[in-house]
């Protein structure tokens, strides 16, 4: 039996309210809201919508699936679901399907710009790199004003090697979202690749300070004053990364070859062995560790260590971090 009209208008004003908790993280009170409508309604779409969300939330991604697709059963039209729908199965890595959601909403609204910056994820994950290339600026044709889709954009373009429209797309991006950390963290790696060192440290400056526990761009920092040739600074900023991240064996490794040229050889050497022991397969760390045991005299290890490895090896493979667009937005279908 569908509600009657004062139902419909009683459901309204819940989930008005539901929402309003749900923006100010009171996801309990939310919750219990859309669970009430449902009670009454179980076919309520947007109850249905916005719970799905917060199962995803609590980490029952599966369960908050199957809400919102039991939500654009009942709405078909309702876009916003649709597009979360895709973000969700995308995190799961089911990207055929999240494409299939995201193309279900821009059949709905064909200007839906959101959906189209999302369609480009999912295909750069499929490996479609130029359809993604596509679906990016046709979302920024209709709407120039999405940074994320900027920053994907100029992700994409630094992996094909267009460096100067990538740093643009980055550039343009934080014009939009100045304050936003990881959009500085890609700057500053475009502008390293391009051999722009001083320019990148600038960025990089920015990243931490925006996000003081952003460990990946204290460690890019680090890197890019290292080939600066300020090893102290590098040491300094190496050092931060390792009190976010204590056990990560390439950080560790970074350090060990800052604190190498700084000549702090029994120090580099801790660091190396540490590194390896929390990798124990790498045979970058392995040959970095007998290069440092010949420098100082221990020969016999040493050669054996040399062998195992490739010599000293900095890691300093970055790449473009990405972000959704409209993710689990609360809205009305």
């Amino acid at each position: 039996m569908p509600p009657t009209d004062d139902q419909v208008l009683e459901h309204e004003q819940m989930l008005q309210s539901a929402m309003r908790h749900q923006r100010a993280g009171r996801f309990a009170q939310a919750e219990q809201l859309y669970r009430q409508v449902l009670a009454s309604d179980p076919n309520q779409p947007v109850a249905l919508h916005m719970l799905g969300i917060l199962a995803h939330m609590a980490g029952q991604s599966e369960l908050g699936v199957e809400l919102i697709e039991a939500a654009v059963l009942r709405a078909p039209d309702y876009v916003s679901a649709h597009n979360n729908l895709g973000n969700m199965l995308r995190e799961l890595g089911r990207l055929k399907e999240a494409l299939a959601a995201y193309e279900r909403a821009l059949a709905h609204k064909p200007n839906y710009a959101e959906a189209l910056g999302n369609i480009g994820l999912a295909q750069q994950g499929l490996g479609r790199i130029e359809d993604a290339v596509s679906s990016y600026r046709r979302a920024l044709a209709i709407n120039p004003e999405l940074g994320d889709t900027h920053n994907n954009l100029g992700n994409i373009l630094c992996e094909l090697g267009k460096l100067d429209e990538a740093i643009e797309c980055y550039r343009r991006a934080l014009e939009i979202h100045p304050r936003y950390a990881l959009i500085q963290y890609n700057l500053g790696a475009a502008l390293k690749q391009q051999g722009e060192l001083h320019l990148a440290m600038e960025s990089l400056q920015h990243a931490v300070q925006l996000q003081p526990d952003f460990a990946a761009a204290h460690t890019s920092l680090a890197l890019t004053l290292q080939r600066l040739g300020r090893l102290e600074d590098a040491v300094t900023s190496y050092r931060q990364a390792l009190s976010l991240e204590p056990d990560n064996p390439d950080f560790l490794a970074n350090l060990a070859n800052a604190l190498d040229l700084l000549g702090e050889l029994e120090a580099a050497l801790a660091c190396y062995r540490k590194a390896l022991a929390l990798n124990p397969g790498s045979r970058e760390t392995s040959g970095s560790i007998g290069s440092l045991l010949l420098a100082m005299g221990k020969l016999e290890e040493g050669l054996v260590m040399e062998r195992q490895g490739f010599g000293v090896v900095k890691f300093d493979l970055e790449r473009g971090v990405s972000i959704k667009n409209g993710a689990y937005s609360v809205d009305h279908p």
